[in-house]
């Protein structure tokens, strides 16, 4: 019975997709404590997409797609931001303040949450 679960755990561990790092995305973090960090990738909750609302309604944005993202305030685990897309659409929306993003540095994996975040600058190609 053991030898049965332990192959149908790797089964469903091969099933898993791998999380997706953007290569030639360049983010500029500024964190809570206003240090800037200069990071390569990101990926939120394993997504290469931001799960954001706006009223009822969940959207799914790429990281591809957006410019800027400003924590505004915090409030029953709800984070109000404002993001601003490459295409200059601009819109004040709420995520959950549990998001958590992995990227990577010059020291290494670097991973927060959101939350403990004020500002998200994105670029593609090469870092300045």
């Amino acid at each position: 019975m053991k030898r049965v679960l332990f192959l149908f755990s790797l089964f469903l561990l091969s099933m898993a997709e791998p999380v997706k790092l953007s290569k030639n995305i360049h983010i500029k973090v500024i964190d809570a404590e206003g240090i800037t960090h200069h990071l390569r990738g990101i990926s939120c909750n394993g997504r290469d997409y931001l799960k954001v609302s706006e009223g009822s309604i969940e959207y799914s944005i790429p990281f591809e797609s957006i410019k800027h993202i400003k924590v505004l305030s915090q409030k029953e685990g709800i984070l109000d931001i404002n993001v601003e897309l490459t295409n200059g659409i601009e819109r004040r929306i709420s995520v959950s303040a549990n998001t958590y993003c992995t990227s990577q540095s010059e020291l290494g994996k670097a991973s927060f949450y959101i939350k403990d975040v004020r500002d998200i600058f994105i670029e593609k190609g090469e870092q300045r």
